[in-house]
């Protein structure tokens, strides 16, 4: 189990100073992104763009049928087109509304309110009542010794990470435990995509990236496994990524398929070896106090109605991913297929490091998470 390591809550410090946070949509939609943005379907690195709401859950009363009339505000960082929002329509908003015969509405805002910190803060001030968000947004913000569930080489599939979240992050003595100090309830996950190796040349073993200049974001914990691996880690700048493998000041990076793509990396790599090195994902949040002001039948119908939406967006986004390494292969690009990948190779050149991070940085130890898998 996760060790009872807890920091201090940040709803108590804001608490304390008389200033718990509310964020307005006016005053949050100039805000710019988190860096390089997200794995499904946006360019980017690790958080993205924003939405936000529009606040609270809008009051409630009573419907003409007798139940409590509700409105929620529910945010992603993705824009509309996205496929996790489209999913996510069709799967949580559509399915929620009619289950309650109308009598919940779902207000969602996609990609308006700023950065992933800007919608942190408004899911945390109750501004937005559920919100997407990885577990790498999750451990910056408020636990970094949480960062295991959003690292390379540690998490190996879905499966595993369900596995994971059940064990470490959503129990009270977890990563649940800390954000509910926070005013925030994580929920069920759903996946996003997988993080893959981008070269001139065939990836399928440590031994293939031995001193290759490879572009990161600068995270620490990810920086430390590729450099255990033989990787020279080279810091660029994401919107300087297309002309630093066009000019050669690095060889190769590393994201998803729907990024390569996105910003034409295919112009200046020619192969995208499928790795798989870190699954990206995405967790249903809640803001508390909403929470625990529903009645409980409206918060059974939420969360079951979330649990069943993940299983299907899952399905719908790894399809498009399928569909995306095609498109990949028409442009011209060499995919390398994951059973071409000796992962465990990977994983293996990378132990030192990881079970480094799980002793001076992570609440658990990486033994016991790899045993899960």
């Amino acid at each position: 189990m996760a060790r009872d390591k807890r920091p201090v809550s940040r709803r108590t410090v804001l608490k304390s100073s008389g200033a718990l946070l509310t964020i307005g949509t006016a005053g949050l939609a100039g805000c710019s992104g988190n860096g390089d943005g997200g794995s499904d379907g946006n360019s980017g690195d690790g958080g993205s763009g924003g939405d936000g709401g529009s606040g609270g859950d809008g009051g409630s009363t009573t419907s003409d049928s007798g139940g409590e009339e509700l409105e929620i505000t529910f945010a992603t960082t993705q824009p509309p087109e996205n496929i996790s929002v489209q999913t996510a329509q069709e799967y949580f908003i559509d399915v929620l509304e009619e289950e309650s015969d109308g009598r919940i509405t779902v207000n969602l805002e996609a990609s308006t309110l700023g950065g992933t910190e800007d919608n942190l803060a408004a899911l945390e001030s109750g501004t937005v009542d559920i919100l997407h968000e990885s577990p790498t947004a999750l451990s910056q913000r408020f636990a970094s010794e949480y960062s295991f569930a959003g690292d390379p080489f540690v998490i190996e599939d879905m499966e595993h990470y369900r596995a994971v979240n059940e064990e470490f992050l959503k129990p009270d003595d977890g990563l649940n435990g800390i954000l509910k100090e926070n005013g925030i309830r994580l929920g069920d996950a759903f996946y996003v995509g997988n993080r893959c190796f981008t070269s001139n040349s065939p990836v399928t073993s440590p031994e293939d990236v031995q001193g290759l200049k490879l572009r990161l974001p600068q995270y620490e914990t990810w920086t430390s496994v590729w450099d255990e691996i033989g990787a020279d880690v080279t810091p660029v700048a994401y919107d300087e990524l297309y002309s630093a493998l066009q000019t050669g000041v690095v060889d190769a990076s590393e994201g998803p398929i729907s990024q390569f793509l996105s910003v034409s990396l295919n112009e200046v790599q020619s192969h995208f070896s499928v790795t798989n090195h870190l699954l990206d994902t995405k967790h249903f949040l809640y803001n508390e106090e909403f929470m625990q002001g529903l009645s409980s039948e409206d918060r059974e119908l939420i969360t079951s109605t979330a649990s069943d939406a993940v299983e299907s967006m899952t399905s719908d986004i790894k399809s498009q991913e399928e569909e995306l390494y095609q498109k990949a292969k028409d442009r011209g690009t060499t995919v390398v297929p994951a059973e071409d990948v000796d992962r465990s190779a990977f994983v293996e050149a990378g132990q030192p490091a990881l079970e480094a991070l799980s002793e001076s940085n992570w609440a658990v130890n990486i033994n016991d998470v790899q045993d899960l898998a």
